[in-house]
């Protein structure tokens, strides 16, 4: 019982079998019963009996009545017993409540069931008994063939409406803590509001001021970043300024000023960094999206590449099993995607080796969710692979976190900030692909690269 809408249908469906069991557990032996346990025969069949009995006592007496059965008894309009033998108390309270009403009645004595039946004739009155077995109700009572069927649709349908509040709020969880930040609950007043309690509703409230805050929150954040970003540019490009100025007055050169100069340009390329991460945050679609070949993108950004990697003492090789992908999108996104990464593994790949870049076209099976089966999309796959250190397991689900990193001395050795793979991460999302990093069996790191591929 893994949801709480099988634990409520279960728990409905038990309670109506357990009052039902209970009732009749506790009323074993309830005094009334329906036709077939009142009469052991036929009404039209016991009139015929009853008038041949008492003809025959009028006639013959109780030697006569005798003759129609031993588990026939006759009594006198005074509850005397005319023609029997003895009679218990309730055998005498079942004669005098059928003298009484004028009508049949029924009582359990012991093993027996007895008919007390009152009956007329020209010249007198009387009342014929009839003694039958038994027939002891069952502890499980017989059931018509749709109760069960009935009762399963009827829990069914109460614990689906319930619960339909609770996954309502589950699937508004899902979707905030997937990113959608604009996810709300409708808890508006309606004929059907109150299903699920206001308990539920209040929840559901709860909910919906949480994420306000969360997202106002971040929102504030990213104002506070970019506002920062853009106000640190003004003080930066002033000491850029004076460090060109300081270096044409100086009469010699100062190692100093250069080492000024490497960490104002530093700082300038996280802010830009910073910059376009927050704008990329703020994007919810790529509009307007051009056809891309996707194979000449990463050509015409080889050189650059090749010579960033060249006076590291690294190489980059690219290869493609196709001359020509396709794919929709942002050409300038994407540009920044694969730079991103491939300069983040030029960093990280040990001196004299390579960081390989391959591309091919491929279909990845998405798997089944709900109501939707599991279907294969064309995509193209581009990985990125480098010949450094790895990553531990443990942090590769991190890597694409804003400004993380796994080493303290890695950082100081490759000048990296940990904001790279965060915007390729979220370039990527807005073409509806995925990233993932995995480590190479032989040592190193592979970022993977799905996006959908436009198929001719």
């Amino acid at each position: 019982m893994r949801t709480f809408f099988l634990q409520m249908f279960l728990a409905f469906w038990v309670s109506i079998i357990g009052i039902f069991l209970v009732a009749t557990a506790l009323n074993p032996d309830q005094e009334h019963g329906s036709l077939e346990n009142i009469f052991a025969f036929a009404q039209a069949d016991a009139t015929k009996v009853h008038a041949l009995a008492v003809g025959a006592y009028e006639r013959h007496g109780c030697e006569g009545f005798q003759h129609v059965g031993e588990e026939y008894l006759l009594a006198d309009v005074h509850g005397e017993i005319l023609c029997g033998d003895m009679i218990s108390e309730k055998m005498t309270a079942v004669i005098r409540r059928a003298l009484e009403k004028k009508d049949v009645q029924g009582v359990h004595d012991g093993s027996m069931w007895v008919t007390a039946t009152p009956y007329s004739t020209a010249t007198a009155e009387y009342v014929v008994l009839h003694r039958g077995p038994y027939i002891r109700r069952p502890w499980f009572p017989h059931m018509p063939f749709v109760a069960l069927p009935v009762s399963m649709m009827v829990t069914f349908l109460f614990a689906l409406l319930l619960t339909r509040p609770v996954r309502a709020l589950s699937r508004a969880f899902r979707e905030f803590s997937s990113g959608d930040l604009a996810v709300r609950l409708p808890v508006e007043r309606r004929p059907w509001s109150g299903v699920g309690g206001a308990d539920v509703r209040s929840l559901m409230l709860d909910f919906n001021s949480m994420a306000d805050r969360i997202s106002s929150l971040i929102q504030a954040q990213k104002m506070l970043v970019r506002d920062v970003s853009h106000e640190l540019r003004s003080p930066l490009a002033r000491l850029r300024l004076a460090l060109e100025m300081a270096r044409e007055e100086s009469p010699q050169p100062l190692s100093s000023l250069d080492r000024m100069e490497v960490e104002a340009e530093r700082v300038n390329e996280l802010i830009g960094q910073m910059l376009t991460l927050s704008l990329m945050e703020s994007t919810r679609e790529i509009s307007p999206k051009e056809r891309i070949d996707i194979v000449e993108l990463i050509e015409s950004q080889l050189p650059d590449l090749q010579f960033e990697a060249a006076a590291r003492g690294r190489s980059v090789f690219f290869q493609s099993a196709s001359p020509s992908l396709f794919v929709e999108g942002n050409a300038e996104l994407l540009r920044r995607t694969t730079e991103n990464v491939v300069r983040n593994a030029i960093r990280f790949t040990a001196a004299n080796t390579e960081v390989s870049i391959s591309i091919k076209a491929d279909d990845v099976l998405e798997p089944a969710h709900k109501r939707r089966p599991a279907v294969s999309r064309p995509v193209v796959a581009i990985e990125i692979a480098d010949h450094g250190p790895g990553v531990p397991e443990e942090s590769l689900p991190l890597l694409f976190r804003a400004f993380y990193r796994t080493d303290s001395a890695r950082r100081d050795s490759t000048g990296g900030f940990g904001v790279g793979l965060s915007i390729a991460e979220r370039a990527v999302h807005l073409h509806g692909g995925t990233i993932s990093a995995a480590n190479r069996r032989g040592g190193g790191l592979v970022i993977s690269i799905h996006l959908p591929r436009l198929v001719d």
